[in-house]
Parts: structure tokens; sequence; C-alpha cells
């Protein structure tokens, strides 16, 4: 089969959905598919590349505002170019996307795929304008949301507000993220540790942006109480800024505990490997989250598990069984489930089995079988 993916960023960005398409990407193209990319150009990439027999198609950006605002004529020149088996979109919300499926559905036979992960605009609240612009944008994306052959749920709440959206139910797939073999690999922790000064500390660790959605301040905002108990304990966030650090620094400092914080900034896979290695419990704060594949990866690196109680992490974690869920805000229940965890070795110590057990359900292997299985069924 030829298959497209096309998404805002590719590699070698490092987010959720970036990972998680590259990895399907190169999954597919072992299997002889032919594959290609279409993306934005990046300052110091080239338009034209191909890794590990991935075809990378990149475009320049003209106007971008925060996420979804982005315009790159690029796009659907590049789109429509190759004549493609399967096209697989990775977003709801961006107005030329939705241009190339008006024109893939008009003008060729090429089958419409699309992993939204999120809604358009995914958070509850938004200023006055904002919320005016996804009224707007979701009443005028509806239509085309309806012609998609196939849209992708990664959890089994998402096809509620999918429907609402225009996706059609019939076609709605369970089909969740995936993590590559390499998650699963040994690595050497020891720098980390003398690093970070982390031999003899208890972490608690973190994987992803420093944003203020993520909610990281509630973790900060309990420590003081958790350290009466644990005075060990360690807070190890890992991720690049994203205009919260300066301000999660400083509620540290107010609160005196900056030395059982560290901020990593970016991390590469290994370093995130060796950090979820050194800790034994995985807190994932966050306001929304459509799955979290940081959660699996944290599974597979023998983590007990805390989340609030976004799509995501009512899907991956069983209470009691793998881990803790909460109500994002409710600082008394994080803290709670933290003590819990941190007092009770042996109950954390049985989550951590069944997580890494629970974490190879998710190899990028089986997933993408789950994958090229829908492709071929979407050609027949």
């Amino acid at each position: 089969m030829k298959i497209g993916f096309l998404l805002s960023s590719f590699y070698p960005s490092t987010g959720g959905r970036e990972v998680i398409t590259f990895n399907t990407a190169r999954e597919l193209a072992k299997r002889g598919h032919e594959i290609h990319v279409f993306t934005s150009l990046k300052k110091g990439l080239k338009k034209e590349e191909t890794v590990e027999r991935i075809h990378i198609h990149r475009s320049k950006t003209w106007f971008q505002y925060k996420y979804y605002l982005e315009f790159n004529p690029g796009w659907v020149w590049n789109a429509m170019k190759y004549r493609l088996d399967v096209l697989h979109i990775q977003s709801f919300g961006f107005i030329l996307a939705d241009k190339i499926v008006l024109l893939k559905k008009l003008f060729t036979k090429t089958k419409l795929v699309n992993t939204p992960h999120g809604p358009f605009m995914a958070l509850d609240k938004y200023p006055l304008w904002q919320a005016i612009l996804k009224k707007v944008y979701t009443t005028l994306e509806y239509p085309v949301n309806r012609l998609y052959d196939a849209v992708i749920e990664v959890n089994p709440e998402q096809w509620k507000w999918m429907a609402k959206a225009g996706a059609r139910k019939d076609r709605i797939h369970l089909i969740p993220n995936s993590i590559p073999a390499e998650m699963f690999a040994k690595v050497d922790s020891g720098l980390l540790k003398k690093t970070y000064n982390l031999n003899g500390k208890l972490v608690i660790s973190y994987v992803g942006r420093i944003q203020k959605y993520k909610g990281l301040d509630q973790v900060i905002s309990i420590l003081p109480d958790i350290l009466k108990k644990h005075k060990n304990v360690v807070f190890l966030a890992m991720g690049k800024d994203a205009d919260d650090m300066e301000r999660l620094k400083k509620l540290a400092s107010d609160l005196k505990v900056s030395e059982h914080v560290i901020f990593t900034g970016s991390v590469t896979e290994e370093e995130k490997m060796q950090g979820l290695d050194i800790s034994k419990i995985f807190v994932f704060p966050s306001e929304w989250e459509a799955f979290g594949i940081v959660l699996v990866e944290a599974m597979a690196r023998g983590n007990a598990l805390i989340s609030t109680k976004t799509e995501g992490g009512k899907y991956l974690i069983k209470e009691g069984v793998n881990g803790y869920l909460y109500d994002y805000k409710d600082t008394k229940a994080l803290e709670k489930c933290l003590l819990k965890l941190l007092d009770d070795e042996k109950e954390r110590n049985m989550m951590i089995s069944n997580n890494i057990k629970k974490s190879r359900a998710f190899t990028v292997e089986k997933i993408t079988d789950e994958l090229e299985k829908l492709y071929k069924s979407l050609l027949k």
C-alpha cells in the first residue's frame, strides 16, 4: 500500500503525536509499504529526506498562531501530488487539512483516515474570542468530518465527542496508541542518578511539556506535606519548557521545596527511559489527555501510576490494580494517592509488576497489526 500521514510536526520533534506517528510509519515501512509524511518545515531541516524508509516532505509555514491556526499551502500541494491508497491525518481542526480532505474526496480514490487524538480546542474553558472561534470552526468542520472513511479513537470514550464533531458512528474504530520495542531495552541510569544526585532518593516522575494545563503545580503544592513523612522524595519532571517552568520554580521556592524538584528540560529517549527506571511512581496530573502515551512508557519501565481522570487515564488505569485516579485540581486526593504508594511498598511493587505485563499489549507491532488490517478493509 501507498500510505500518507499528515501532521503539523514530525521527526525529529519528540512530542507524543510525533513519536507515535514516527514509530507507526517506521513499522509500516518495515512491512514493505510505501510511506510518505507531509509536515511543516522547521529550522535546520531538509525539505525532502528519507528516514528509515519514510519519505518526509516538509513545507514552509507562512503563518501560525498557537497550535491550530497554521497556514501551510505546501501541505495541499505535497499531499495532492502523490497518488496514495490511504491518507491518514493526525488531527481535527487544521483548515488546510480539511481542504485536502475535500480535494482528495472529489478528485481521487484515496481512502481518508483520521486519528484526531483530541477534539479541536480540547479544554473546557477559553477566553470569549477563542470560545467563539471554537464554536464557529466546529460548525464549519462538521460536514468535512463526515467524509472520513475511518476515524480512530485511541480510548473507548472518544466516540461520544467524535460523533458530535461529525464522524459517522459506524466508521469509528478503537485502536490505541503504541510504544516501540526500544521502550523495553535495558539502559544504564547511573549517569542520570549522579547528575541529579538521586542515589537513595524515592523518585516521583513526570514526562511531558512543562505547560500550565499539564498541572504540575498540583504535585509541587503538596510536597511540603509529603516531605513531612518521606524526606527522601524527589519530583523529577522531564520535558521541555512550554512557558510554565519559571512559575513552577517560583512556587517550589516559595514552598521551600526547590531541593526536591528537578526540571531536566528536554531529554533524549534514552534519558527519558533512565529517568523512568529510577522512578517508582509516575504522576500525570494533566487537565486533559486523550491517551497519554507516557503512561504506557512509565508502565513499561516499572512504575505505579497516578493520573487525573482524563479519557486516557480512565482507559489505562484500573484503580488499585496498576495505579490511582483523582479529579484534576483535587490536591487532597492526589496527596492521599501518593501517600498510599509511598507508604505501602508491597502495593507499589504489585502495581509495578502489573504495569510491566500490561504494557506489552501496546507494542507498536501489535497495534500496527490492527491499523494495517483497517487500511486493507477500506481498500476492498
